[in-house]
């Protein structure tokens, strides 16, 4: 007899082969009622297929359980985007979510002005929950989230005063990491590379940098330390290559708000035959795979975003069992993956 492929089950049930594979790997984009005719039919016909499938195909025999909404909110679109850190977390989510035999619903919300309408339709979606991706959220936005009929928690943004769940990243226990070790190499002039587009997570990144050049002594007034670059890599290219043609005196380390921004200031300093780490040190933020083949190779403080992804998954399952208590926020502490873009210090 020969083996059935996916072919054969999207020939019986009248659809593509690509919605066959969607179903049997659980990705979204298929409805429910034709994910769960897919699953029956490669049953039926003894559907082996390869490794990855069977072991959706023995989970998914199990009822799903629902439906989680996962709203990813774009105020300015300059700080999420199509990045290698965003798209992990997101997988992140879709991997723990499916773990719980929950299907994710994925929703873009493109500026401020579509929330309202965005918030509606999900209130009709008949969901069991819904994730925000607050990474650009406001305090102000948040609070049209607070009379859904179903829990939501908040991922990536600790908003002050927030009646949700959050789960977020220790933004200064990141920056401490950094500061400590720039600090251990023997640098006294640490400069920082901050956004010129506000969200929570860089205030608190900077605040944290605040905080900790306080307590290291370092030198504050005979050299600028705060540079405001766009958060992209051409961005702050563009940025640090004007503020280099103004002659400005950068300190002998740098911490950048994210990754982007350090790769950027990376590209404009190679520009000007500036060596990174012989003339100045670098630290970037969020441990992207790009920052492992660069050369040279970026340290940068590294978020686990399957921990967040588990994490959050966890929160909207537990809040759906206790809608009245206080609300949780959740911080994951990070790790700091040192490379060769630190060189110690020595002053001449």
């Amino acid at each position: 007899m020969a083996m059935v492929t996916i072919k054969d089950i999207a020939k019986k049930l009248n659809v593509s082969s690509a919605t066959v594979s969607l179903a049997l790997n659980n990705r979204p984009g298929v409805n429910e009622q034709t994910r769960e005719n897919i699953l029956s039919i490669a049953h039926e016909l003894n559907y082996k297929g390869n490794i990855g499938e069977e072991r959706t195909l023995k989970r998914k025999a199990q009822k799903n359980l629902g439906t989680l909404g996962f709203l990813v909110y774009k105020r300015y679109g300059k700080v999420i985007t199509d990045s290698q850190f965003f798209a992990e977390l997101i997988s992140a989510v879709e991997r723990a979510a499916r773990e719980k035999n929950y299907t994710i619903l994925l929703t873009y919300c493109i500026g401020e002005e579509e929330i309202a309408d965005t918030i509606k339709l999900l209130k009709s979606s008949n969901l069991a929950g819904l994730l925000i991706l607050g990474t650009e959220l406001a305090e102000a936005d948040a609070e049209l989230f607070y009379k859904l009929n179903f829990p939501a928690v908040i991922l990536d943004c600790d908003l002050l005063g927030s009646k949700l769940d959050t789960v977020t990243i220790h933004n200064k226990d990141g920056i401490w990491r950094a500061m400590k070790h720039l600090y251990e190499q023997g640098h006294r002039e640490i400069g920082y590379l901050h956004s010129s587009f506000l969200i929570r997570n860089f205030e608190q990144r900077r605040l944290g940098y605040e905080i900790c050049s306080e307590k290291f002594c370092l030198n504050r007034d005979e050299i600028q330390r705060g540079f405001a670059v766009e958060p992209t890599i051409d961005g702050a290219c563009a940025n640090v290559c004007e503020l280099i043609k103004q002659g400005i005196k950068f300190p002998s380390a740098l911490i950048a708000d994210n990754d982007l921004i350090a790769l950027g200031a990376m590209k404009a300093f190679a520009q000007f035959g500036i060596k990174v780490p012989d003339d100045i040190s670098i630290i970037g933020f969020d441990n992207i795979p790009m920052t492992a083949v660069v050369e040279p190779q970026l340290t940068s403080i590294d978020v686990p975003c399957d921990a967040l992804g588990t994490l959050a998954i966890k929160q909207i399952l537990w809040r759906k069992k206790n809608p009245n208590a206080i609300p949780i926020k959740i911080s994951v502490n990070t790790e700091l993956k040192i490379r060769s873009s630190v060189k110690e210090f020595k002053p001449t």
